[in-house]
């Protein structure tokens, strides 16, 4: 059975879609099928993994408001290939997904169009991660309602606890309209932090930590080695396979692994 992971904070800039690329990476390494859905209507996760942008009709976009129904196999781009037998692959973005929402607003059963169509492969990936938009619109609300579980990058700043107190209420949310079971919310990824870690990043770690039922499963420092990665259209534990991130990616992966 597929595990599906949301990947998701209305706040941008707090590292979504590299903990998607890198989280999934690490999966595939591990000899897993992992398919990366790029929800995000700006197309960050297709530029980070160098896949072109779907141009024809057969794109996300289309699929969700229900204009294309074709096969799911036909909106999905191999990425690449583990020693281990994993495979990465991803839904691309596409210049019609800057109109999605918009149109999302137009159909019926408009928060469970992405659920239903990644139902498709339920079985054929070990993992699906779904890059979320920075903002609680139609799209974070379809992720919540098809994911599993969720995965919460944040920064070592104010902003991401306040970001935090408006994510949880639209979880709950979710919960109540959306789902017949409450999404598991596995934790906090800190991204971006800086070393020597400051005064005020210690303070706001202390606040996440303050949240009983969200732990934080790992601390990505700043580095070089994201961006390399990223610029390359590679996963850090490929890249770099022996560096403190990619031993922490894998203590991600591995979350998401021994995950109900």
């Amino acid at each position: 059975m597929t595990k599906t992971t949301a990947v998701t904070n209305q706040k941008g800039g707090v590292g979504k879609t590299a903990t998607t690329k890198e989280v999934g990476g690490a999966l595939a390494e591990d000899g897993r099928s992992v398919l990366l859905v790029d929800l995000d209507p700006e197309g960050h996760l297709t530029g980070a993994t160098k896949l072109k942008k779907s141009t024809g009709d057969a794109n996300l976009c289309r699929a969700l408001i229900g204009t294309w129904e074709g096969s799911m196999a036909d909106l999905i781009t191999p990425h690449s290939r583990t020693e281990k037998g994993g495979r990465l692959d991803v839904v691309v973005s596409s210049i019609e997904m800057l109109d999605v929402v918009r149109e999302l607003d137009k159909v019926r059963n408009r928060d469970h169009r992405l659920k239903r169509l990644l139902s498709a492969v339920d079985g054929i990936y070990d993992h699906v991660l779904i890059d979320c938009p920075p903002s609680l619109d139609i799209l974070t609300d379809n992720a919540l309602a098809a994911a599993d579980g969720a995965l919460i990058p944040v920064q070592a700043e104010d902003s991401s606890i306040d970001a935090l107190k408006l994510l949880l209420p639209q979880v709950a949310a979710v919960d109540a309209d959306l789902r017949d079971k409450p999404l598991q919310l596995h934790g906090l990824v800190v991204n971006l932090l800086r070393r020597p870690v400051t005064k005020i990043a210690e303070s706001v770690l202390d606040v996440f930590k303050t949240y009983e039922d969200l732990p934080i499963l790992g601390t990505i420092p700043l580095s070089v080695t994201v961006s390399e990665a990223w610029r390359f259209g590679r996963t850090v534990v490929d890249y770099a396979p022996d560096s403190e991130l990619s031993k922490t990616y894998r203590e991600l992966a591995k979350v998401l692994e021994d995950s109900e």
